[in-house]
């Protein structure tokens, strides 16, 4: 995988780690349970092939332009997803550098998630 995104990719991974929060399934099904939008940060065919249900899909290269028009208050709960953790923990601190305040990545992303995903078409921002 750290060829796809660079030599260095998951050593910004684990570092950005370091800076942010992080929640199992468990506490992300909280957040959603108590209002958190969930940003599925992975490319459009692979959110198509499987999403959690009403998380919106924003390509974690294009996530600093489009968010601002999605998570118009920077308070708001967010909860970021991709595959496997990394590419959400890298989103969820370019949203905090954003400016947004109330942000959690799934450890371990989607592949330890319990319930079942949605398979749809994406619609792919």
């Amino acid at each position: 995988m750290s060829l796809l995104h660079g030599s260095d990719f998951l050593q910004r991974a684990a570092a950005a780690r370091s800076q942010i929060r992080e929640s199992d399934a468990n506490g992300v099904k909280h957040l959603i349970a108590d209002g958190a939008t969930v940003i599925d940060v992975r490319e459009p065919e692979e959110y198509g092939a499987g999403h959690i249900p009403g998380s919106i899909n924003v390509r974690a290269s294009i996530l600093s332009q489009e968010i601002p028009g999605i998570l118009k208050d920077p308070s708001h709960s967010v909860v970021v997803v991709c595959a496997g953790g990394n590419r959400s923990a890298l989103a969820a601190l370019e949203l905090q550098d954003l400016a947004y305040t109330a942000v959690a990545s799934l450890r371990s992303g989607l592949r330890d998630w319990p319930d079942p995903l949605v398979r749809a078409v994406a619609a792919g921002r």
